[in-house]
C-alpha cells in the first residue's frame, strides 16, 4: 500500500522524502530507508530544524473521544510519520522522549489540545506545542484553520472532507487516502511554521535558517516562539490581544494595564524593596525589610529608629530566632526591584514560586515570615511564566488523581434545565410583550415551562416572574478541590517540602532566570526548619503538619 502513496503535482508540494509507520504487523517503509530506527532519524533531523509538524487523530463513538489511534509527524524536508497508536497499544520510549523534549518545538493547530489527549490517554506531558495562529497573528496573516493558513501561505487546497476526517483512524488497515490526509496535516503546519517565521523577521530564505545550527540563528527563533509555547489561542474577535501588544502596552501605559480584565494582575511602578534594616536588641541585623513593616514596630513602641538612611530600626524585645546560616543570610541581603529573568527594572508583578492555590493549605510552620517564594517579574515574564505553570499542574492533576476545575468540575455548576426554564420565562416575557415572539414559539415555550409547573394549568404573569427569577447557579456536591487532593497527596507520600521543590525546580528550569537573589534555594524551607529544629523551635506535631517524621 505505501509504494502506491501518490502526492499529486496539483497538491503544490514537493513529494516527501518519506512516510513512516509504526506498526507491529507492518515493517517501517521510506523512500530512502535510513541505517537507524525511523523516530531516531526523525530526531536527528529535528535537531537542526528544531521544529515538527505535529497532529493527532482519534475515533468518536456515540459523541466520546476514544483514545488518540495516530501520532503525524513531518520535518521541514517532507519526511512523515504515522504512528499507530491504536495498534501498537503503548508509546514507544523514543517516541515519548522526542514528545517532551522541550527543545523541540511541536506546530499545529490547537496542538495543546491534542497534547491533553495524549496525557490523558498516554501520561505523555507533552512539550512546546505551538499553535501557528499566534504566529499568523504576528505575521499579518489572517489566522484561521488548517486549511485556511495553508491556503494563504502555501496557496495549496487541503482536502478537509468530513468523510475522511471522520473515518475510521482505528481501522485494521488506514486507506490510502487517510494516510495522505494524515501526513499532509503534519507536513502542511511544518511548512506554514516556516513561511510565518521568515514573515516576522526572517532575513534569510526558509531554506537557509531551518537548516542552520547556529546558536544565534536558533535563539532569534526562540524569541518568537517561546512566547507562545504551550499557549492555547484565542480569537482576536475575543478580545484576547497578543502577548507582544500586551508587553507593548505594559511598557507605555501602566494604568491601562491595571485597569485591564484580560491580565487581572497588579503592577507596580515603584520600587517593592525599600531595603530598610530590622536589628536585634544587640545591634546584630535580622533582615531587610520595607518601611511600612519598620514604622510598625516603631508606632507599636517595640522598636526604635536608630539611623535614618538607610532606615533601620532596633527591636525592644528579644525576638524568637536569630539569623542562622545560609538561611538567616538570604533575609540580610538586600532585594533588587527587577524583574529576576531578564531584569527589566520598569514594572513589576509579584510571583508566588509556588501558586497560592497550594501554599495557602500549607500549615503556618512553612509559611510565617517567609517571603522566598515571592519574586519580582515584568508583565511579559509573568505571563509566560503563568502560561508554562499549566504543564506542572496538568502533570500534578495526573500524579495526584485530582483533576483541574472545569465548568463542569467547579466549585458552582450551572443547572441546564434551570438555565433553560429561565430563558423560557424571559421569552414569554419580554419579547411576547413586544409582539416579537411568533404564536408557534410562544405555544412552544409555555408547554415546555407547563411540564415544570405541574401544578399549573396556565401560564401566568406570577409564574412568569417566578420562573425568570429562579437559581440557576448551584454548588456542585462532587466538587473536589485540585489544590486539596494535591497537598493530601504530598501529606500522605513525599511530604509538602517536595511539593515546593517541584515548584522551585520548575521555576529555574522554564524560566531559566538571570537576577534571582544571592542565597535562593530550592531547599530553602528544608533548611529553615531544619534550623529551627536544632534551637528546639520545633515539634514532632509540626513535621507531622507538613509529612514528615523527621528533618
Amino acid at each position: 500500500m505505501f509504494r502506491n502513496l501518490a502526492w499529486q503535482p496539483s497538491d503544490g508540494l514537493p513529494q516527501p522524502i518519506g512516510l513512516g509507520w509504526l506498526d507491529p504487523g507492518l515493517p517501517f517503509w521510506q523512500k530512502s530507508r535510513p541505517k537507524r530506527p525511523p523516530l531516531l532519524y526523525l530526531l536527528r533531523r529535528c535537531k537542526k530544524q528544531k521544529a515538527l509538524g505535529f497532529d493527532c487523530e482519534w475515533v468518536t463513538e456515540k459523541s466520546k473521544r476514544q483514545p488518540v489511534a495516530l501520532i503525524q509527524l513531518s520535518s521541514f524536508d517532507g519526511y512523515c510519520a504515522l504512528i499507530r497508536l491504536s495498534e501498537i497499544k503503548a508509546m514507544p520510549a523514543c517516541l515519548k522522549d522526542l514528545l517532551e523534549d522541550e527543545t523541540i518545538y511541536k506546530v499545529g493547530v490547537a496542538p495543546k489540545d491534542d497534547g491533553k489527549y495524549l496525557l490523558i490517554d498516554y501520561s505523555v506531558v507533552i512539550k512546546s506545542t505551538l499553535d501557528l495562529r499566534h504566529l499568523a497573528d504576528q505575521a499579518g496573516v489572517e489566522a484561521g484553520g488548517l486549511a485556511s493558513l495553508a491556503s494563504k501561505t502555501l496557496g495549496v487546497a487541503l482536502d478537509k472532507s468530513w468523510r475522511i476526517r471522520c473515518s475510521n483512524w482505528e481501522a485494521q488497515e488506514l486507506t490510502q487516502k487517510q494516510q495522505k490526509y494524515a501526513a499532509l496535516d503534519a507536513h502542511v503546519a511544518i511548512r506554514i511554521f516556516a513561511i510565518l517565521m521568515e514573515k516576522i523577521g526572517r532575513k534569510r530564505s526558509v531554506f537557509s535558517w531551518l537548516y542552520s545550527t547556529k546558536d544565534s540563528v536558533w535563539s532569534q527563533l526562540d524569541k518568537y516562539c517561546s512566547l507562545y509555547a504551550d499557549a492555547s489561542y484565542k480569537n482576536r474577535r475575543s478580545g484576547t490581544k497578543s502577548l507582544k501588544v500586551k508587553e507593548k502596552e505594559a511598557k507605555t501605559n501602566k494604568e491601562a494595564l491595571l485597569q485591564s480584565k484580560r491580565y487581572p494582575y497588579a503592577t507596580m511602578g515603584k520600587p517593592l524593596y525599600n531595603n530598610c534594616y530590622l536589628e536585634a536588641p544587640d545591634g546584630e541585623l535580622l533582615c531587610t525589610c520595607d518601611k511600612k513593616k519598620a514604622l510598625w514596630y516603631v508606632e507599636r513602641t517595640t522598636a526604635d529608629i536608630v539611623k535614618e538612611d538607610p532606615l533601620t530600626v532596633r527591636l525592644r524585645f528579644e525576638p524568637s530566632g536569630r539569623s542562622v546560616g545560609a538561611v538567616g543570610r538570604y533575609y540580610q541581603l538586600k532585594k533588587e526591584n527587577k524583574c529576576v529573568v531578564c531584569g527589566d527594572t520598569q514594572t513589576f508583578i509579584r510571583k508566588n514560586v509556588v501558586p497560592r492555590e497550594y501554599r495557602k493549605l500549607f500549615p503556618d510552620i512553612m509559611k510565617d515570615h517567609s517571603s522566598h517564594d515571592v519574586v519580582l517579574l515584568c508583565v511579559h515574564c509573568h505571563q509566560l511564566s503563568n502560561i508554562r505553570d499549566q504543564a506542572v499542574r496538568e502533570r500534578l492533576a495526573a500524579l495526584c488523581h485530582a483533576p483541574l476545575g472545569t465548568a463542569q468540575r467547579g466549585k458552582f455548576t450551572e443547572d441546564s434545565v434551570g438555565k433553560r426554564i429561565k430563558s423560557a420565562a424571559r421569552a414569554l416575557l419580554y419579547q411576547s410583550r413586544r409582539n416579537v415572539l411568533p404564536e408557534a414559539r410562544r405555544k412552544e415555550l409555555e408547554e415546555f415551562l407547563l411540564q415544570h409547573y405541574p401544578d399549573q394549568v396556565e401560564v401566568t404573569e406570577e409564574l412568569l416572574q417566578d420562573a425568570a427569577n429562579i437559581q440557576t447557579i448551584v454548588e456542585n456536591t462532587q466538587f473536589e478541590s485540585h489544590g486539596e487532593k494535591v497537598v493530601d497527596y504530598f501529606l500522605k507520600g513525599d511530604g509538602l517540602l517536595r511539593l515546593e521543590e517541584i515548584w522551585r525546580e520548575h521555576f529555574l528550569k522554564s524560566m531559566e532566570p538571570r537576577h534571582m537573589p544571592e542565597l535562593w534555594s530550592v531547599k530553602h524551607n528544608e533548611e529553615r526548619l531544619r534550623v529551627k529544629w536544632d534551637e528546639g523551635r520545633l515539634s514532632q506535631e509540626h513535621l507531622k503538619s507538613i509529612g514528615l517524621t523527621r528533618l
